[in-house]
């Protein structure tokens, strides 16, 4: 019995770390662990989730010696609604009685092995896309077009790198920001078009803009959940403060070049 309240424990922590590193608001992913730690029915039974860290206890007088605690930490964190998605099927497929525990573990695992939902082409092609649709939303004409697409490029060639070179996401905030700030200047000059580059600017940097933290953090507060609504919102705020120190600097270099 023992190895069995362990193994759902297990499978909690595991759930919880699935759904946080996808960028599941505290609060959804609390609930997956809770209903997952029901099938122990054990009299007490609580998890904790914060942006960084997933605590467990299980406890019962029946359980032989003592109760289980389970602690994981939290590193990297990707956007993936796909992922979040699976882990609350396998969950509730759990609870009803559909999938034993071992089943569910195995694939939770799966699923945690699973890449990227969407393929770097695809996400490279976002990307530009959000670059150069902004470019027309902040009133630019074809040439900002044409201009917030080149840079787009630049934009998701560098995602690539980062990505490979896994860099933290603060230090490669500000250089992306400053990067696409100087080339949009750039080519201004290059090209010699009649550009807005303020335009073209704020529509290649909107696809770093961290909008997903920002709500999921909202989301949190709404549901009373202060601590971890409140340390999203602050990563949130630290990496767009990333972003403006970046073209920040971006300016500042450009001054000092024209």
């Amino acid at each position: 019995m023992a190895d069995v309240n362990k193994k759902i424990m297990e499978t909690a922590l595991l759930a919880g770390k699935i759904m946080t590193e996808s960028n599941a608001e505290s609060y959804r992913v609390e609930d997956t662990m809770n209903r997952i730690l029901t099938t122990s029915n054990a009299a007490y039974a609580v998890a904790i989730s914060l942006s960084t860290g997933l605590y467990i206890t299980l406890d019962d007088p029946s359980f032989e010696g003592s109760g289980f605690t389970g602690i994981t930490r939290i590193t990297r964190r990707s956007n993936n609604l796909n992922k979040i998605t699976l882990v609350n099927y396998i969950s509730r497929d759990l609870t009803a009685g559909k999938i034993s525990i071992d089943q569910a573990y195995e694939r939770l695992q799966e699923v945690r092995s699973k890449g990227p939902q969407y393929s770097k082409l695809q996400v490279s092609i976002g990307i530009v896309g959000l670059a150069s649709a902004f470019s027309f939303l902040f009133g630019g004409g074809a040439d900002e077009f044409i201009v917030a697409t080149i840079n787009g490029l630049i934009l998701a060639l560098m995602y690539r790198v980062v990505d490979r070179y896994y860099i933290s996401e603060g230090f490669s905030n500000i250089v992306q920001a400053l990067v696409v700030t100087v080339a949009a200047y750039l080519m201004k000059e290059w090209l010699q078009w009649d550009v807005d580059t303020n335009i073209v600017i704020v529509s290649t940097l909107m696809p770093m803009v961290p909008g997903t933290a920002i709500t999921n953090s909202l989301r949190d507060i709404f549901h009373e959940d202060y601590l971890a609504g409140a340390s999203r919102a602050v990563e949130a705020f630290l990496n767009a403060l990333m972003i403006a120190i970046g073209a920040a600097l971006g300016l500042v270099i450009i001054g000092g070049l024209m």
